[in-house]
Formats: C-alpha cells, structure tokens, sequence
C-alpha cells in the first residue's frame, strides 16, 4: 500500500473511530483492504461494522466470504447462516452456504442449500455445475451428467462445463463422447492447457496418436512448463515406441521441477528396458532424496533391487529388498522376494 492510501485508510479509521455510525466509512475501509487482499484488517473492520449493525447482510456475506477463503467453515457457516435468518430469499447465501458444505463433505447440506439457491432464482449454469461437482465427488456420476448438462444448456459458452461432463464420460470410459466435449472446450477457450491437454490424453486412449501428439504439442503451446503434460506426451510416445522422444521429454520434465518424483520414475523404467541399468539406478536413487510423503519408499527401493539383479549384483540387491522391506514390513510380496533371493545368495555361498 503507497503512503498516499495509507494515509487515506488512517483518516477513514478516524472517521470510524469519531462516528461509529456512518455505514460508507466502513463499507470504503473494507473494500480498499479486500483489493489489496489484506484480509485480516478487512475482517477486523467487517467485525467493528457488525458491532455497529449487526443484521448488515453484506456484511455477514463478505466476512463469511474471508472466513471461507481462510478455511475457517464453521466461523462462515456461522455467518451466513444469520445472514440467510434476515434474508432466506438471498440465492447467494443459499449457494455459499452450499459451498462451504461441500467443502467440508456434508453432501446432504450442500445439495440442500444449493437447491435452495436455485429456487430463489439463482437458474445459472455455475450453481448446477457446483451440484455437478458434489454428485461426482459422491461417485453418482449419473446425477452429475444431469447437472452438467442443465449448466451446458444455461451456459452454452463455458468451455468449464464441458470439460466437468467430459471428465465423467472418461471415468466411465465413453473416450468419444470425452473427445466431443474436450474438443468444445477447447473451441471456446483456445488457451485452456487443461482441456487441451485432457483431450490429447483422450485420443491417446482412442489409439488416434496423431490427433493425441496435435494436442500434446498444442498444450504445450499454451504453457511450455506444464509438467504433467510433458509425462503423458511421453508415456503416449512410448505406446508407438518412441522412446528417443520420450526420454527427451522426462529429462525436460526433471528441469522443470526436478522435486517431483514422477519423472524420474517413469524414465528410469525406460532405460531398464533399454539396459541401461546404472543410468536408472542413479534416477531411482535421486528419487528417495526427495521428500518421503510424496512416494513410496519401498516400491522404488524395489526397483533398485530389481536393476541391481538384472546387473547380477545381488549383494546390492538385497541391501535395497532389505530397505524396502523396513519401509513396508507388512508386503508379503517383498518378504517372499527378499528371502527367496536371500536363500539362494547363502546357497552360493555355501556350495562355493
């Protein structure tokens, strides 16, 4: 904030200080701190303003609003719910209500309130898209498609929508009538890396990889660090064994953010097909430098006891069986690999 609006926003504290009652002086305060996000100074505002008008329904809304955005749902609940006690007719306190719900898995309340948003008048495609959304969270894909579509048929030009049904269709695995509304999506917003990028992996999953790699390329287009977009243009390329390319891709991916796991992963498994052993143990290796939560630690030391094999060192290999075996000491599958390697290691030892 520049000197000049600090000084205004002190004068508009002293105006509120000299008279409480002049509603403007705080609606002005708030909204000057709203813009600059500072949100702790525009709630303590909000809370002076409702000291002095305690049904101001504004008031309640927007501080719900912060409380909301700090993940503070029972203070928003609290909030809205008073505001929708002064006016129950108010849509957009029945459709935050609803959100807030939805946000702390109450399905039931969610679906009440945003219900009740649209029988106050809110008919918009973005209150039938939400209930899309918590019908999809609840694995009723069927409801979800029906409120999908009535917020396509309200809103015919947000390309969002059509991407919320095109997800269903490809978790139900309908990868045509995905492509269609993918490919809506992307006709109305052109920039939208997610659609276009959800739609390359829809053609990738139809076979039709010249359509899938068109799309890949287009994504990147539109943003040329998008992560996981360089992981699935790579795994399609190693469906038509483009391997040079798909290594290409992962190593980029690495660059972009060398924190996650995921690529160093999916090359890794490339060069053991490619008997590059060394090369992938190094990658496996880096991976277990990264952060504990973000894996997990026993499949990938089994990888690396896998490529230690493959090298015909068992000695390695069963060092890394043994470390995969700590981290998951309730995996029959390892403990019956660990042993099995173990006893023929105390074999050859035996009969040397």
């Amino acid at each position: 904030m520049s000197e000049a609006e600090h000084i205004y926003t002190d004068s508009l504290l002293n105006k509120i200080k000299e008279n409480p009652n002049v509603i403007d002086n705080y609606r002005e305060l708030t909204n000057i701190y709203v813009s600059k996000q500072d949100y702790d100074s525009a709630l303590s505002i909000y809370n002076k303003m409702l000291e002095s008008f305690p049904d101001d329904v504004q008031a309640l809304i927007n501080s719900g609003s912060i409380y909301f955005y700090k993940k503070d749902f029972e203070k928003a609940i609290s909030l809205y719910l008073k505001a929708v006690s002064i006016e129950p007719q108010n849509a957009t306190i029945h459709y935050n209500l609803g959100n807030v719900y939805a946000e702390i898995g109450n399905f039931s309340s969610a679906l009440k309130y945003y219900t009740n948003a649209i029988e106050c008048g809110a008919i918009k495609g973005y209150v039938f898209s939400a209930i899309g959304i918590l019908f999809q969270d609840n694995d009723d894909l069927e409801n979800a498609k029906i409120n999908y579509k009535k917020a396509i048929e309200i809103e015919p030009l947000n390309g969002e929508y059509y991407v919320n049904l095109a997800n269903i269709y490809q978790r139900e695995g309908d990868f045509l009538a995905a492509s269609e509304n993918y490919k809506r999506a992307t006709e109305l917003n052109p920039d939208d890396a997610r659609a276009s990028l959800c739609l390359a992996n829809t053609y990738a999953s139809m076979d039709l990889y010249e359509k899938a790699f068109e799309y890949f390329e287009n994504t990147l287009k539109i943003d040329e660090n998008n992560y996981s977009a360089y992981l699935c243009y790579a795994i399609a390329l190693c469906d038509v064994e483009n391997y040079e390319k798909a290594i290409e891709l992962y190593r980029h991916a690495i660059e972009i953010d060398p924190t996650k796991p995921n690529a160093y992963i999916l090359l890794a498994n490339i060069l053991i097909n490619e008997q590059r052993y060394e090369e992938a143990i190094d990658l496996y290796q880096k991976t277990t430098k990264l952060a504990k939560e973000k894996l997990k630690m026993h499949v990938i030391y089994v990888f690396i006891a896998n490529a230690y094999m493959l090298l015909e060192d068992t000695h390695n290999a069963i060092l890394y069986y043994r470390k995969a075996l700590r981290e998951a000491p309730e995996n029959n599958e390892v403990r019956l690999i660990y042993v099995e390697i173990m006893n023929a290691y105390i074999d050859r030892k035996v009969n040397k």
